[in-house]
């Protein structure tokens, strides 16, 4: 991917979760300027949203969140306010209501040096939400019979240490055990001492540590899980993960601005730049890079988080996940099951699926992190809401930026 103006970008709340959008290492643990533009109303995107049987109706109490003009200035207010009190370089926010009308807004710089606004298209790197797309993928095939969830990783990985213990259920919602690819000194060391390499998924899987436990006997958020689960697709169906989220959800969805980095071609140049550090030393990790938030990062993360997008598309995507227009009823209730995961850590976890409160409401979703980016897509099911965020900065912490906007949203 050539991208023609230097770039940057990759990845809070606390517990920080390390790359990627992992909790803290642990068997039990929680995964977690310059002029605004003016956010803005945009069309209506109803149809993607059929929401299946069995979700719960919003309460008789709650308010009904409707799109007009003085919520849309009262969103961008709310947007406004939390970059200038956080001193955030850059944010891109969307919300999807539940008639489907969406409303964008942006805040801040996406490339600080040139101050560089950011804008509807710009893109972003979403760190673990990219596992949503591999998640559901996942279903699809096992909805489909290509797969059994119950296979054994040694059916399609038979060189992988103990892979004929190991299922791909286990793998979907981190109860493998297998070491977390950024848990291991020697490539953690690799990645940030030479950001402009390439890596090849063999390589990311030759550095693996050993297991923090036995298959099923736990519970630790792992990027090697699903690094693992995007060669498992890529072998059953003799395509690259990025066609196959392209021909399954991109295109029939309309997101025309979400692409995987490490095995296509960006079509922009919009890109945010990813800061380190502080916000009073910001500190440019993407400038000269071809990938966000650099090229090391975002091919060793692979298939766990190498997705750049932007708020819209996200909120479209989410939506439609979870509103049911993505899977059928079986399969979005085992993605949002996450009764497995519970014994072993108290910020439940399902297949690429969080649950967790915002404001007090619950919330579904994922967050996303790597080096100098954080990123939150959350669908509140009592609401029929969607609230998106993308960031630009290590200390933004999406979760306070979700509920500030989500209390907007509630404000009767």
């Amino acid at each position: 991917m050539a991208i023609v103006v230097a770039v940057a970008a990759c990845g809070s709340t606390t517990p920080t979760p390390p790359r990627s959008g992992s909790p803290t290492p642990g068997v039990a643990t929680t995964p977690t300027g310059t002029p605004a533009s003016t956010g803005t109303p945009t069309p209506s995107v109803l149809a993607i949203y059929p929401v299946p049987t069995s979700q719960p109706e919003p309460p008789a109490t709650a308010p009904a969140a409707q799109l007009d003009s003085k919520t849309a200035a009262n969103l961008q207010a709310a947007l406004n306010a939390v970059r200038a009190s956080g001193k955030l370089a850059g944010i891109s926010a969307a919300v999807v209501f539940p008639d489907g009308s969406m409303w964008t807004g942006q805040s801040g710089s996406a490339i600080l040096s040139s101050k560089t606004p950011v804008t509807a298209n710009t893109l972003f790197s979403v760190g673990s939400i990219s596992k949503t797309f591999v998640a559901a993928l996942a279903l699809r095939l096992a909805e489909q019979g290509t797969i059994s969830l119950t296979d054994p990783l040694s059916k399609y990985v038979p060189t992988f240490p103990n892979a004929s213990h190991i299922t791909l259920s286990e793998l979907l919602d981190h109860r493998s055990g297998i070491r977390d690819v950024f848990d291991s000194t020697s490539t953690d060391n690799a990645i940030t001492s030479d950001p402009s390499r390439i890596w090849t998924v063999a390589q990311v899987l030759a550095g693996i540590g050993k297991p923090y436990f036995a298959p099923g006997r736990g519970y630790h958020y792992s990027n090697t899980n699903y690094i693992l689960l995007g060669v498992v697709i890529e072998k059953v169906t003799g395509k690259t993960i990025a066609s196959l989220v392209r021909s399954e959800f991109l295109d029939p969805l309309g997101m025309k601005n979400t692409w995987f980095q490490p095995e296509e071609k960006v079509a922009t140049t919009n890109f945010a730049q990813g800061y380190m550090n502080t916000a009073s030393q910001p500190r440019d990790v993407s400038v000269g890079q071809k990938m966000l938030p650099y090229n090391s990062e975002a091919t060793v993360a692979g298939t766990s988080g190498g997705f750049v997008s932007t708020a819209s598309d996200l909120a479209r995507w989410a939506s439609a996940l979870y509103g049911g227009g993505v899977l059928d009823e079986a399969e979005l209730a085992s993605m949002i099951d996450v009764s497995p995961t519970i014994p072993y850590t108290n910020y439940p976890y399902g297949y690429g699926f969080e649950r967790t409160t915002i404001a007090k409401q619950m919330a579904w979703g994922h967050r996303g992190h790597l080096d100098g980016f954080w990123s939150a897509m959350w669908y509140l099911p009592d609401y029929g809401i969607t609230i998106v965020i993308l960031t630009n900065d290590e200390w933004t912490k999406t979760q306070t930026v979700t509920a500030q906007l989500l209390q907007t949203l509630l404000a009767k």
